[in-house]
């Protein structure tokens, strides 16, 4: 299981880039090292496997998990992340104008900048080199298709955070990428479905546990899916991802494919689908994983992210760093009932700390969700838990979404969805006529702490008028600022700004 992310990190070294400027303007290895290099299918394999380890884990401390848990839950009505210690975060989180230097945002360009380099260079050698090498031509297709859904996933990530975004469609040298502008938005999606298109007719339906981790044809469908919907969505008048284009129908055949194909099950046990892993675990259709204590091992630490010191030391840990809570809202906490399963699974309300620094007895929630002590490593950046991108659940209310929206189905299946998780949850499964701002409740409920609230209340149409109404009851101490339309993506990162003066503009609202 997971094997591939431990050939990553030997590869991450051969694949090392040098850098002019800034992430855009990273230069290539030598013209003489890459023909050195791609001169076996296990060449090919490393590179294979160092595009996934960049695009999955990142180019430094964080990884996509960390990306989605800083600007997506902590940006969100989920969290009141405030704080006195001036943490990088709380930007994040009050919506400050100045966080164009901000490490998450800037790790958030880097990364998928990075990756897509990498899947870049895969892609032309390839082509040049494939046929040579790959004794069985479905290697090298299916090489190919996992390139490509790489750079689709990484720029379909940019443009969510950033809006406009300069299109690197093949490798640079430093002064050719400082000629490429930020490009419309529409133009980088044809791209992303492009690069889908090409790759989901070449991706297998499933892999062996040796090769877990590794995109399938329906975790490309489900991506796919999530464009469409995306994309679809009710535009805000800013140069963001949703374009008003109403294409539900095209996302709710996607998903509608991943659905029928009988690969994925319904989990009957919302606490089982955080705790069992691999192929055993019917309920990953987009995984990231993470193996500690191993050697050339990937351990992870995005649960560090949402987690708070006291709770980690309740269980012997060793210090995670997360001395500061990002408090949960009460808002949301107030939204459950009673016998709901997600809460009591996903939310510490009390805890205790028998000896130590953090003695005591504490009532403070914090999200637990991904904090499991069984697959803790050697330390805060070697934890074992597995991240899922998008789980079979989310696709069933994608599709609701998609049904409400007219893409296909019936209301009596989007009521029939709702039911399906409120059972599983143990609450009243009391679901008919369900509208939009329901199922968004409902999924709010389901998907906290897993990074996908504030991609919700994007797609709702109504995200600056939801947080505004929520600032109004939850911020007391008025930390958080009162937003508008264009709070909606990030700033591009200064340092971008400032490598080629003049060839990029900041996004609108920020400083």
């Amino acid at each position: 299981m997971k094997k591939y992310i431990y050939l990553a990190a030997s590869a991450l070294a051969l694949f090392a880039f040098t850098s002019c400027n800034d992430e855009l303007t990273q230069l290539p290895l030598s013209q003489g090292t890459i023909e050195n290099f791609y001169a076996t299918p296990g060449d090919f394999v490393q590179a294979r496997n160092a595009t996934y380890s960049v695009a999955f884990h990142g180019a430094g401390t964080y990884g996509y998990a960390n990306r989605v848990l800083n600007l997506s839950e902590t940006r969100s009505d989920n969290l009141y992340a405030t704080t006195t210690a001036s943490r990088e975060w709380e930007g994040i989180n009050s919506f400050y104008t100045n966080i164009s230097s901000n490490s998450y945002i800037k790790e958030a360009y880097t990364s998928n900048y990075n990756a897509i380099n990498k899947a870049n260079q895969l892609l032309e050698k390839i082509a040049e080199k494939g046929d040579q090498i790959f004794t069985n031509p479905a290697d090298k297709t299916a090489m190919a298709a996992e390139a490509r859904f790489l750079r689709a996933f990484c720029y379909f990530d940019l443009i969510r955070w950033f809006g406009r975004v300069p299109l690197i469609e093949r490798t640079m040298t430093a002064p050719e990428a400082a000629k490429i502008p930020r490009t419309p938005v529409t133009e980088v999606y044809d791209f992303i479905i492009s690069d889908l298109e090409q790759a989901i007719p070449d991706l297998p339906p499933s892999y062996d546990a040796a090769n877990y981790g590794r995109v399938s044809k329906y975790g490309a469908k489900a991506l796919l899916g999530l464009v469409y919907m995306t994309r679809s969505s009710p535009t805000y008048g800013i140069d963001g991802a949703t374009l008003g284009l109403n294409e539900w129908d095209k996302a709710y055949q996607q998903l509608n494919d991943i659905k029928t194909s009988g690969v994925y099950v319904f989990g009957a046990d919302y606490d089982a689908i955080f705790k069992v892993e691999g192929n055993a675990n019917k309920e990953n259709v987009l995984t990231i994983p993470y193996t500690q204590s191993l050697p050339l091992s990937v351990g992870g630490n995005f649960m560090v992210e949402l987690g708070y010191e006291p709770y980690f030391a309740s269980f012997n840990l060793s210090a995670q760093g997360s001395l500061e809570a990002k408090e949960i809202s009460t808002e949301f906490l107030n939204m459950f009932a009673a016998t709901d399963k997600r809460k009591a699974f996903g939310i510490a309300t009390s805890y205790t700390v028998a000896s130590g620094t953090y003695k005591g007895s504490y009532t403070l929630p914090v999200f637990k969700k991904y904090i499991d002590p069984a697959r803790y490593g050697n330390g805060r950046e070697d934890w074992g838990v597995d991240f899922m991108v998008i789980r079979y659940t989310d696709v069933l209310m994608m599709m609701a979404e998609c049904t409400l929206h007219g893409g296909g189905g019936s209301q009596a299946d989007v009521d029939a969805i709702v039911n399906q998780v409120r059972t599983r949850a143990g609450v009243t499964a009391n679901a008919a006529n369900i509208t939009l701002d329901e199922l968004f409740a409902e999924r709010r409920k389901e998907f906290f702490s897993e990074g996908n609230r504030w991609f919700d209340l994007i797609r709702s149409g109504k995200a600056v008028e939801i947080m505004n109404a929520w600032k109004a009851v939850e911020d007391t101490d008025g930390k958080i600022r009162t937003i508008d339309n264009n709070a909606l993506i990030y700033p591009i990162p200064l340092s971008e700004i400032l490598a080629v003066p003049g060839l990029y503009d900041q996004n609108i609202g920020y400083d």
